[in-house]
């Protein structure tokens, strides 16, 4: 993982799952390696995703960029628009 500005970077095995930028996901770190894994309530959401064509051998890696915290549709929702009244 690197971790530059409000972006964090992971390097994951290619598995054949790909993650859509603001997807929500959370980190799994239980076992040798952390993985990404999909999930509504997670507390990142995706900003980036593509091959890591900077590294070479087997398996290949993809290049995960993540951001922590609220994504819109999980916030409180904002107070329905009502127009003014004349």
């Amino acid at each position: 993982m690197s971790k530059t500005g409000k972006f964090s970077t992971y390097h994951v095995p290619d598995e054949g799952i790909w993650y859509t930028p603001g997807e929500a996901v959370r980190l799994d770190e239980s076992g040798r390696q952390v993985q990404i894994v999909k999930d509504p309530t997670g507390e990142y959401e995706v900003h980036s995703c593509r091959l890591a064509t900077e590294y070479s051998g087997s398996p290949t890696l993809l290049r995960v960029g993540l951001r922590r915290g609220p994504l819109a549709e999980r916030t409180e929702p904002a107070t329905p628009f009502r127009p003014y009244t004349v």
